[in-house]
């Protein structure tokens, strides 16, 4: 075996681990978000509002709830703060980044009761849907 083979082998085994194993990668990340998302996004829009989108769009799939037996299974809901702090994008920014994974079909919001309280849910999804959902919460 060629040692580059013999080193992709350390990446299989870890792709494997990650996806069979419950490591906190049950979600799969898609190539297309690079390859095709990505230079379209930047053609219609700004190129840095492009690139934080898809790393928006990744944050919210890392942080979906992943328990089937509630109906928030699938469904993200890091506060605004929060993805200021962990992802370094300007609270003020995450609005129109929402607003262009909305308008391309890459991700649904939704404004529900939470503990008594109004609370922004987003539902990020895998690929570009054709039509779009209404919703009560435009981001």
């Amino acid at each position: 075996m060629s040692e580059l083979k013999h080193l992709a082998q350390i990446a299989i085994q870890q792709k494997e681990t990650v996806l069979e194993r419950g490591k906190g990668g049950y979600s799969p990340s898609l190539h297309d978000l690079f390859r095709v998302q990505l230079p379209e996004l930047g053609a219609k829009y700004e190129k840095r509002a492009a690139r934080d989108a898809i790393i928006l769009l990744l944050y919210l799939h890392a942080y979906v709830n992943g328990t089937e037996a509630n109906e928030y299974y699938m469904w993200a809901f890091p506060t605004v703060e929060q993805i200021q702090e962990e992802t370094g994008i300007h609270k003020d920014r995450i609005k129109p980044l929402c607003r262009i994974l909305e308008t391309e079909g890459l991700l649904i919001t939704k404004m529900t009761k939470w503990h008594g309280n109004q609370k922004k849910m987003y539902l990020p999804l895998f690929y570009p849907i054709s039509d779009v959902i209404p919703i009560n919460g435009v981001a």
